[in-house]
């Protein structure tokens, strides 16, 4: 999953932009989409292949590794409907971490991790509060599809501090602390 847009919005199918509504609310039915990242700036809507193509009104998203098992998994919340999970059942190699400030905030919410595998780097910043009626996870999620490993990690803690890993094993969940100690914490670490 690259990316899914579970509250809606009103697209004008000609222009691609937002319609203008008036003072009309843009709560409504609205068809979710989910996006597969093509790997050259752009992507593909594959909501009607992985069955997420459903008109309904969305007002909450979380998306989480619900049952641990690496793959990134929906929490809906519809409008006077029961939450919905949907759970991601695909394959492929993926890597976790979760990070621990000892100088910088306990949470290492502005922290910034790159992993490089032999297809190219992969970013993620960590942040707090950045959902709508929802809250994400603070361990931040790597999916590296075919690739077994990630050959380099880098962070960068909001102190200003960085630490550097060198080849890891993909499947895995770390936790990491600012004075750049790295642990595995899955069942299926390697010994």
């Amino acid at each position: 999953m690259d990316m899914f847009e579970g509250v809606g919005r009103r697209l004008d199918e000609t222009t691609g932009s937002l319609v203008s509504l008036g003072s009309h609310s843009l709560n409504g039915r609205e068809r979710k989409v989910l996006f597969r990242n093509n790997g050259d700036g752009t992507f593909t809507d594959v909501a009607f292949v992985n069955g997420v193509a459903r008109q309904e009104d969305g007002r909450g998203l979380t998306i989480l590794d619900y049952n641990n098992d690496g793959q990134m998994d929906l929490l809906l919340r519809n409008y006077k409907q029961p939450t919905q999970l949907l759970r991601n059942v695909g394959r492929g190699y993926w890597m976790e971490f979760k990070l621990v400030g000892t100088v910088s905030n306990r949470d290492a919410v502005g922290a910034k991790i790159r992993l490089r595998t032999s297809r190219g780097w992969q970013t993620r910043i960590v942040t707090a509060g950045s959902a709508y009626l929802s809250q994400q996870s603070l361990i931040q999620h790597f999916g590296l599809g075919a690739e077994n490993r990630a050959l380099e990690v880098a962070i960068t803690w909001p102190s200003g501090a960085t630490s550097h890993f060198g080849e890891l094993e993909g499947s895995h969940r770390f936790t990491v602390t600012e004075n750049s100690t790295i642990v595995c914490t899955d069942s299926a670490c390697p010994k």
